[in-house]
């Protein structure tokens, strides 16, 4: 375990604490599919306005899930040491669970720009975010039920809502949206491993501390198979170009098992996706940077740490 950072001098109290306690560095996979979707749909809407309110709403409804998934694992993040903001105090309990409260209400105000079945599925995404993370669901201690919320959350859910976001049929959203899925449940079963030694400690039974490194390996493995499989069914041809892009280090990483080739597929997952939605929508570009940048400038300045970083 390394050494807890220290926090900046002089700085005990920082405002932009809270804006980095939502996670935006985690934002952009959820916008990828979200960007991926809306381009899948044949029938788009002439308003491209509606595709940055509901990159708006994705990016509030992911917030909250985070804040209450860092309110629940206090203690694990403690172990694990890091998503510092609850175990070092940098933020208070009491504010936390205000600012999840407002994200929620931002996120149901889809309903008012959006329309009924978008707003429908973001109250959706909201109530998966609670059950994965909040009493007495706790979905995440489950390695199936865990798995099976990230997959629905975090891919069919953005998916589907871009797809009708520009104007396409439900029906078609849903079944464009199975590579994304177990594309997803490949990523979520990468990011178990590095975590299994503190979730053990902690009591969590996550898909890596119930596999272990190696069988959680061939999981990730076979999973982006299906989600191959299936992106040639749909001829999803963005997503298959990525998903072969990533193939490589899902491979070295059932050679070589462990962490940092676990990091290391999930890292080339929302690499190659992110680029691939970069194509699609130009002006993604330009946020991706911004974010990566003053996250990098934030964890550096206050925690001292190196954070994001590519390997």
């Amino acid at each position: 375990m390394s050494d807890t950072p220290a926090i900046s001098p002089n700085r005990k109290f920082c405002i932009f604490d809270y804006f980095f306690f939502l996670r935006p560095i985690l934002h952009p996979p959820v916008w990828t599919i979200v960007i991926l979707g809306y381009f899948a749909s044949l029938v788009r809407s002439d308003s491209i306005t509606r595709l940055y309110w509901l990159l708006l709403f994705s990016s509030s409804a992911a917030g909250w899930a985070y804040v209450i998934n860092q309110i629940s694992d206090i203690e694990t993040d403690r172990i694990n040491n890091k998503l510092y903001f609850l175990p070092l105090k940098l933020i208070p309990i009491r504010s936390a669970y205000t600012v999840a409260a407002l994200l929620a209400l931002v996120t149901l105000a889809s309903f008012l720009i959006l329309g009924k079945l978008i707003g429908l599925l973001f109250t959706f995404g909201l109530l998966f975010g609670y059950i994965y993370s909040g009493k007495p669901f706790y979905w995440k201690n489950n390695p199936v039920l865990g798995t099976i919320s990230n997959a629905i959350a975090h891919g069919a859910m953005p998916f589907v809502a871009g797809y009708l976001c520009a104007g396409g049929r439900f029906s078609l959203a849903v079944s464009h949206s199975i590579p994304y899925i177990f594309a997803v449940i490949a990523v979520y079963i990468g990011t178990t491993i590095p975590d299994i030694d503190g979730d053990k400690k902690s009591g969590k039974n996550t898909p890596g501390v119930v596999l272990g490194v190696l069988y959680a390996s061939a999981v990730m493995l076979l999973s982006l198979m299906a989600a191959i499989f299936s992106g040639l069914i749909l001829r999803d041809i963005p997503f298959l170009i990525a998903a072969n892009l990533t193939m490589p280090f899902y491979i070295y990483s059932l050679y070589r098992p462990g962490s940092k080739s676990a990091i290391l597929s999930v890292k080339s997952s929302v690499l190659f996706l992110s680029i691939v939605a970069c194509i699609r929508f130009w002006p993604y570009t330009i946020a991706l940077i911004i974010i990566f940048a003053i996250t990098k400038r934030y964890y550096k300045w206050r925690l001292n740490i190196d954070y994001p970083s590519f390997t």
